[in-house]
């Protein structure tokens, strides 16, 4: 009676309170319930979108645009309850945008941001969380166009600056040290989505990344190729520089040792100042393998090398005090089994140092090549005495597909989503990077046909089994107009890699095809962007077996290859 009736004297406020009561019990019956003095509603007889599960789904103030008047003290009550269930909203929003982003999916983290901003456009839990969702995407332009609007807000209206995680997310967004190679047009929906199988082991591997502050954790991601372990690899190590680590990423070659590895992590990322805290004989060791270290350490000059495996243990610990620490290997099924033996022991003697060490390679079996029993080892031992997680990927479910669908097609409804789920599933078998390719030209303009729905791949075959030859026309064809979409320098970049085949370095590339310096950086961003290519330590290489053999049988002639050959040589 207080709060609605407060000008009137207690009897007549009383009568106004029944007759209000008498309303009500005419549209809710015995859900309305009195108790002496107190009146409630029965929890089940009404719903609102506060009894949502997901707080973060609210949208708008509590209670938006309505007043009791001359209710002072209804007034007072309706603003601390639009507080309170702001500030709830708000963290619940923030929560899911960071799961939403643990699982990649951008496109649920950026819009769960984006609500909360709505509601309080200083919130910078949201603000981070947006613009790490922009960051993963590769769009690293509107991740710092939303830090400068919210920047200029808060000295505008409060006269202060933002937080600083806030301040260290954008000074890292600036020097470049956490997105992908830069898209050519600062548009989000850039990345395909994560889906299906593929966003729980993300969200598995970023919780295991989150145990590392506790010490060493290895991760140990097998499937058949094409599955999605170095789409994994390359999501945990973008969030992991968005965290600040230190991220060192390197990819086997065959009969790789341990010297190998090393060298290759020291250039892709290693090499970090906070060496400096390393002992002189860890960092006279490395200087063997990277002499730039002995002229950025002097400490390192005269002192005896300890043993590469001591130094590798020694340098980690030295930069894990300081930063968290990821090293990757893909297809760790190519290397010398010693150094799958090197990096057990530098997770087993690793202490506490924040450290996560992650291997990708094929599942062992008839489907694929069998890994080394090295892999096979650590897998037995991950769970006994090694801290870590096996992951397995696999194939699309159909609704996986569907899924993927409404990101290419977003025009498209329920029903033609699933029509044509079950066309990409003829095609593919719910292979992610075939699925990923046909939807990608999809969404391009490539209009396929109905198809005989046949299974494909032919029993016990895999992606690397598969001749072009072989292909569904569909998925041949969506892999050619990809091609036709590059610029030309991009074009003949991949012609040039399809044809020298391995790892090939940049300079040997733009040489063999014949491609301006000043052109050459922007069309190796283009090919690692559209996820054609892949560059490590040792240079470059095809994603996928696969699309190297339709780039080299259907866009190169053979007067063509015999030229690019004779370039690279000479």
């Amino acid at each position: 009676m207080g709060l609605l009736w407060p000008e009137k004297d207690q009897d007549k406020a009383r009568h106004s309170l029944n007759e209000a009561l008498r309303v009500l019990r005419r549209a809710v019956g015995d859900a309305l319930v009195t108790e002496g003095d107190v009146v409630r509603i029965e929890a089940s007889a009404i719903a609102t979108d506060l009894d949502a599960g997901d707080s973060s789904a609210t949208a708008g103030p509590f209670l938006e645009g309505f007043a009791v008047p001359d209710a002072p003290e209804f007034e007072d009550w309706l603003a601390r309850e639009r507080e309170r269930l702001r500030a709830t909203s708000l963290e619940a929003s923030s929560r899911s945008a960071e799961n939403a982003l643990a699982q990649g999916d951008l496109r649920a983290a950026r819009e769960t941001a984006e609500r909360a901003l709505a509601l309080d456009p200083q919130h910078e839990p949201a603000l981070r969380a947006l613009m790490r969702a922009y960051a993963l995407d590769g769009v690293r332009q509107l991740a710092l166009e939303v830090y400068e609007r919210t920047r200029a807000a808060l000295e505008r209206d409060l006269g202060a600056q933002p937080e600083p995680a806030t301040e260290e997310l954008a000074r890292r967004l600036r020097a470049g040290d956490v997105v992908r190679i830069r898209p050519p047009a600062p548009q989000p929906e850039q990345t395909p989505p994560l889906v299906g199988e593929g966003r729980r082991l993300l969200a598995r591997l970023t919780a295991l990344w989150d145990e590392a502050v506790a010490g060493p954790r290895i991760a140990l991601v097998q499937g058949d190729p094409g599955t999605g372990k170095t789409r994994l690899l390359d999501e945990l190590a973008a969030r992991s520089r968005l965290d600040g680590a230190v991220v060192a990423y390197a990819r086997a070659l065959d009969g790789d040792g341990p010297r190998d590895l090393v060298t290759a992590w020291l250039g892709s990322g290693l090499a970090v100042p906070e060496l400096a805290s390393a002992a002189p004989a860890a960092l006279a060791a490395l200087a063997v393998l990277d002499p730039d270290l002995g002229v950025r350490f002097p400490g390192a000059r005269g002192a005896a090398p300890l043993p590469l495996d001591d130094a590798l243990a020694a340098a980690v610990g030295a930069i894990a005090a300081e930063r968290w620490v990821l090293l990757v290997l893909d297809d760790a099924h190519r290397a010398e089994a010693a150094t799958i033996g090197s990096l057990v022991r530098l997770v087993q003697r690793g202490g506490s140092a924040s450290l996560l060490v992650a291997l990708a390679a094929p599942r062992s079996g008839v489907a694929a090549p069998a890994a080394p029993a090295a892999l096979d080892f650590v897998s037995e031992r991950i769970g006994r005495d090694l801290r870590g997680a096996e992951l397995h990927t696999g194939l699309l479910a159909e609704p996986d597909v569907a899924e993927f669908a409404g990101w290419a097609m977003p025009a498209y409804s329920g029903s033609q989503r699933e029509r044509l789920a079950r066309r990409v599933m003829a095609d593919t078998s719910g292979n992610p990077f075939l699925v990923a390719e046909l939807m990608l030209a999809l969404r391009a303009g490539l209009s396929v046909s109905p198809g005989d729905g046949a299974a494909w791949p032919a029993a016990r075959r895999t992606l690397d089994d598969t001749l072009p030859s072989q292909l569904p026309p569909a998925v041949a064809a969506a892999l050619r107009l990809r091609y036709r979409a590059l610029s030309a320098p991009a074009q003949r970049l991949l012609a040039a890699l399809a044809v020298l085949g391995g790892r090939t370095p940049a300079t040997t590339l733009a040489r063999a095809a014949e491609v301006p310096r000043g052109e050459l950086e922007r069309a190796l961003d283009q090919l690692e962007w559209e996820r054609w290519i892949q560059g490590d330590a040792h240079g470059y290489s095809f994603v996928t077996r696969l699309a190297r053999e339709v780039v080299l049988t259907d866009m190169v002639t053979g007067g063509e290859q015999r030229r690019i050959r004779e370039r690279a040589a000479g």
